[in-house]
This record gives structure tokens, C-alpha cells and sequence, in this order.
């Protein structure tokens, strides 16, 4: 495969409104980076698969290298964050580059992002254990982790809910792409108080925020020798403590307003004149009377 040009690049490789959806370190940072790794490999012959299973073992590598617990493994660990999430990038680009796209390859990055949700905090944890002699971090770390898994699975588990409704379903539906209130562009910055100490605790447990503090925390504790890594158990016990607010606020919110019936609602529509109806355990469109009735 011959190397392609970076305006090739950028024309095949790049998602929709890259520049405009996504964190901003995902917008301005990594995908403009990552687009220069794709440009290196691409006449390798490096799978899409292949970049996703390569950050895989870097995110791993990483967690490995926090949970030793020294300031130089953590340093270490940084640089592999770091390279993980570019090369979570540089697969996406490849499967774009070459037609593969796939539902199997975005399962298997899912797969890879929900792992590093819980063994980075794990690897984290431990590390401060062994820096500290307390086996408390342990369990801070292992908080952490399940909180984290549990704000990012919440938007899996409803899609899962969709397709199993969608098995136990008799009928036609009508797909409206793009319905759901997703993909959108990341909110603004709120000025109310209340409101900003919400957005900032949701941004305290962003990935990419996790990742650049735990880096910013390495170096720091590298540079000044903190063998027992004041800081960086500082830091833990603060998102720990975040992403369990963060967690059971946005689990309750979702229950409270039936997030997932109305996201269902909003992507599998009966057409005019039908409407759902639950018979004898299975889901079916039903004609509607004139008084919305079936």
C-alpha cells in the first residue's frame, strides 16, 4: 500500500465533525496527532484490530506499571496513558482508511475502554498501597474503578435494553438515525454554581482528565522524589469520592426522567396511525383508532 498524503488523510481517515464533537483534547489534540501515526503505518499493513489490541496492551502496561507503586513507574505508566490514547485513536482512523469499519471493532474498543475504567483505578490503588502500607487504598482504589465502570456502562446497558426489547418484538419500526440527542457537540462551560461544580465533577472523571492528572501527578512526584506519592493518594481519594456522586447522581437522574424509554422512542418510531402495545410478553405495533386508541 502506497503512503497516502496528510490531506488524503485528513478527507478519509477523520470522523464527521471531528473538530467539533469529542472532548477537547480528543478535537484538538490526539485526532490531529493520531492522523500523523496512521500516516506512518498505514503501508504497514497494521489492522484496525491490530491498533486497538496494541493500546489494549499499552493500557495494560500502564495499570501494571501504577500498581508498582514508585515514582518512576508511575512516570512510566504517564507515558503509556498517553500512548494508549493516541493509538485509541489511530484505529479508528485505520478501519475509516481501509473500509473496514465494523460493529465487531467498535465491540472489541468498547471492550478496551471499559477495561481501562477499571484497572487503571485498580492499578492506581494498588500502587498507593505499596507506596503507603495501607491497605486501605486497596479499597479506594477498587471504589474508584466500579464507580467508573458504572458511569460509562450506564449508556451501554440502555442500548443493550434496546436490543433486547427489539428480540421480543412483532411489527415494523421506523429508524430515525441520528435521534437521541446524540452525536452532539460537548456542552459549554455553565456559570451557575451549582451547575458548574456539577459539569466540573463529570470532568474530574473523564478519561482524558484521569490520564493527564495521573500524568501531571508522575512527574511531579518523579521530580520532587515523593517515594510514597502524597499527592497522587490525594488525588485518588478526591475522584474516588467524585465518581461515586458522579455515579449515583447519574443513575438516579437516568431512573428519574426513563432515559431509556425516551431514548428508544426517540430512535424506533411505529409509523402514523400505530403505535406499541406489551401482549403476552411480547412488544407489537397495533393500529390506533381514531380516538388513539387500539
Amino acid at each position: 500500500m502506497t503512503r497516502p498524503t496528510l490531506a488524503e488523510l485528513e478527507r478519509d481517515c477523520q470522523k464527521p465533525d471531528y473538530r467539533r464533537l469529542g472532548n477537547w483534547m480528543a478535537r484538538r489534540v490526539t485526532r490531529p496527532a493520531a492522523l500523523r501515526v496512521t500516516w506512518v503505518v498505514a503501508p504497514w499493513g497494521l489492522s484496525a484490530n491490530g491498533a486497538t489490541l496494541l493500546a489494549w496492551s499499552c493500557g495494560v502496561g500502564a495499570a501494571l506499571a501504577l500498581a508498582r507503586g514508585t515514582p518512576g513507574s508511575w512516570l512510566a505508566a504517564a507515558a503509556l496513558l498517553q500512548l494508549w490514547y493516541l493509538l485509541d485513536h489511530v484505529d479508528g482512523q485505520l478501519a475509516r482508511l481501509r473500509g473496514t469499519s465494523s460493529l465487531d471493532g467498535v465491540q472489541l474498543d468498547f471492550l478496551m475502554h471499559h477495561t481501562m475504567n477499571l484497572i487503571v483505578p485498580l492499578g492506581a490503588g494498588h500502587g498507593a498501597f505499596v507506596a503507603s502500607g495501607e491497605p486501605v487504598w486497596l479499597w479506594v482504589g477498587a471504589t474508584w474503578g466500579i464507580a467508573s465502570l458504572l458511569i460509562t456502562l450506564h449508556h451501554d446497558a440502555r442500548y443493550k435494553t434496546f436490543i433486547t426489547r427489539l428480540k421480543r418484538f412483532r411489527g415494523l419500526l421506523e429508524v430515525h438515525g441520528g435521534a437521541g440527542d446524540r452525536p452532539v457537540p460537548p456542552p459549554r462551560v455553565p456559570r451557575h454554581a451549582a451547575r458548574l461544580a456539577a459539569w466540573a465533577a463529570r470532568k474530574m472523571c473523564e478519561t482524558h482528565v484521569v490520564m493527564n492528572v495521573l500524568s501531571i501527578l508522575a512527574v511531579t512526584a518523579w521530580l520532587a522524589g515523593d517515594s510514597r506519592l502524597w499527592l497522587g493518594r490525594g488525588y485518588l481519594t478526591l475522584v474516588a469520592v467524585l465518581s461515586v456522586g458522579v455515579a449515583a447522581v447519574t443513575l438516579v437522574r437516568s431512573q428519574h426522567a426513563q432515559a431509556a424509554e425516551r431514548e428508544f422512542a426517540a430512535w424506533f418510531r411505529p409509523r402514523p396511525g400505530e403505535r406499541l402495545a406489551y401482549r403476552e410478553g411480547w412488544w407489537t405495533v397495533e393500529a390506533e383508532d381514531e380516538n388513539g386508541r387500539t
